[in-house]
């Protein structure tokens, strides 16, 4: 027997997978890469929903907190307000650059029905019982982002 002779006879007995379990493997491998290929690409394409930024100053002074900077297109009726006072019930109205006020009469609501843009300059005022302490709380209501709490001194 030459070498070719046995090298033949050798492959010629070499058993291989069971058709049955090679296509169980390859159906398992197809179906895992799938699966991989789909969370991948589910997950593409989706932006992050980060809160746009908003900073304020309490004005202890006019007893107002005041808008100092918010981000393009930031609107009113996407705020959350909500307020604690050491006594009674403060009064708290906002009032925008443009000379529009609207009252905030809901504590841990929105601020506004109407979407009027947020700019600096815009302020909530605050009223009520001389030596009230009333702390503010502003929050951008579709991702729930606290902004801060600031403290007006009546």
């Amino acid at each position: 027997m030459t070498k070719i002779e046995n090298i033949r006879k050798w492959i010629k007995n070499k058993a291989g997978v069971s058709p049955i379990i090679a296509i169980i493997l390859m159906v398992a491998i197809t179906v895992v890469l799938a699966a991989t290929i789909y969370v991948w690409v589910s997950g593409m394409g989706k932006g992050g929903t980060s809160a746009p930024s908003l900073s304020a100053a309490a004005d202890n002074v006019n007893h107002r907190l005041v808008v100092s900077q918010a981000d393009k297109g930031l609107t009113w009726d996407k705020v959350k307000i909500s307020w604690t006072a050491s006594s009674g019930t403060p009064t708290l109205t906002l009032h925008l650059i443009n000379g529009t006020t609207r009252s905030i009469s809901t504590n841990g609501g929105y601020v506004s029905s109407v979407a009027d843009p947020i700019s600096g300059g815009d302020y909530i005022d605050v009223s009520g019982t001389a030596g009230t302490t009333v702390t503010i709380t502003l929050t951008y209501g579709p991702t729930n982002t606290n902004w801060g709490t600031w403290t007006i001194y009546l």
